[in-house]
């Protein structure tokens, strides 16, 4: 098989991926359907990796000054790779070690899976478009070396310039976004958000137990601090009370941010998705008119090559039809002239 026969191959295996992840909400899925889920997207991830790695080797062979360089993108895949492994052995072994020590855990983690599924739709949109670089080179290649200067040629040249360019417009469109939602000020992503809340939560429970601590100790002295220690119980029970509502709102917050990021992410990979596809469909369009063009060219200057060699043909046996004729003139005209002489 071809290298261009390959990079088609994995280009249909990675969009063929893509459907697979996208038509099944995995926040929606239960434990059993999210590792189902993973393993497969896993081992499709895994062949693609496969697939790029041998393109890699094989394209750096052709010696060419502007092939694609998708090394460091391959290396960013293998690292994303092992965090999903990761991933799955520790959902695999929770179910397990959840019954061994009887823990409170909860089994199903929707926020996790639809965070994992956006991963893996973000892995699969980064996939295509190292692909694609690498499918429109090869597309230039093909070209004959007459055509260089052709429409086809010049405008898939102009998509591999600026691929890298949308790459970059498209982080910094992310950034200014997030700036205007957010304001100036929120410059804080939501795993910061997180960590911060994680920090006050240590902080109360720090307060709740330095609390409970000063109770333990008033209840000793209870027979003259009785009012001390109704006040102070009173305020633990507003602290608990406080520190309970603070974390219901603290993890419905993240909830809610972590749905919104999820949703905007996914749109986001689904419309550069199909994008990608129009615009890779559309340079190919081009390439084939152009060869059909360069073949009518061909064909009609053959046919008219045949059919002015015809009229140089019928001409040159004009010329020679008459030339005979001017010759039998001639000697007509002598032989009259001979007559009258006698």
């Amino acid at each position: 098989m071809s290298l261009d026969e390959r990079v088609r191959e994995l280009i249909k295996k990675i969009d063929e991926l893509h459907s697979l992840v996208s038509k099944t909400k995995w926040s929606e899925l239960n434990r059993e359907g999210f590792v189902f889920e993973l393993e497969r997207s896993i081992k499709w991830l895994n062949i693609a990796y496969d697939g790029f790695v041998s393109i890699d080797k094989e394209a750096k062979l052709l010696l060419e000054k502007n092939t694609p360089d998708i090394s460091d993108f391959i290396l960013r895949f293998r690292k994303e790779l092992i965090i999903l492994e990761s991933n799955l052995t520790m959902e695999k072994h929770k179910n397990f070690r959840v019954e061994l020590v009887n823990a409170t855990e909860e089994r199903d983690v929707p926020d996790l899976y639809s965070s994992l599924q956006t991963k893996i739709l973000e892995i699969i949109l980064q996939s295509r478009y190292s692909i694609d670089k690498l499918d429109k080179f090869l597309m230039a290649q093909k070209i004959p070396f007459v055509k260089k200067g052709s429409t086809a040629r010049e405008l898939i040249t102009l998509l591999q310039q600026k691929e890298d360019e949308l790459a970059e417009l498209r982080k910094k469109n992310i950034d200014l976004k997030r700036k205007n939602f957010f304001g100036p000020a929120k410059e804080k992503s939501v795993a910061e958000m997180e960590e911060e809340l994680n920090a006050k939560d240590k902080a109360l429970e720090i307060a709740v137990r330095e609390s409970k601590k000063n109770l333990a100790t008033h209840l000793a002295q209870i027979n003259y601090v009785e009012g001390s220690f109704n006040v102070l119980k009173e305020k633990v029970r507003l602290i608990e009370e406080l520190h309970e509502n603070y974390n219901k709102k603290s993890i419905e917050l993240i909830r809610e941010l972590k749905k919104e990021r999820d949703y905007a992410k996914t749109m986001a990979l689904e419309i550069e998705q199909d994008t990608l596809q129009i615009r890779n469909e559309h340079a190919r369009q081009i390439v084939e008119m152009e060869e059909k063009k360069a073949n009518i060219q061909e064909k009609l200057q053959a046919k008219y090559s045949e059919e002015i060699n015809n009229l140089k043909k019928q001409l040159a046996d004009k010329s020679n039809a008459t030339e005979k004729m001017n010759k039998l003139i001639e000697k007509q005209e002598e032989e009259i002239k001979r007559l009258k002489g006698k």
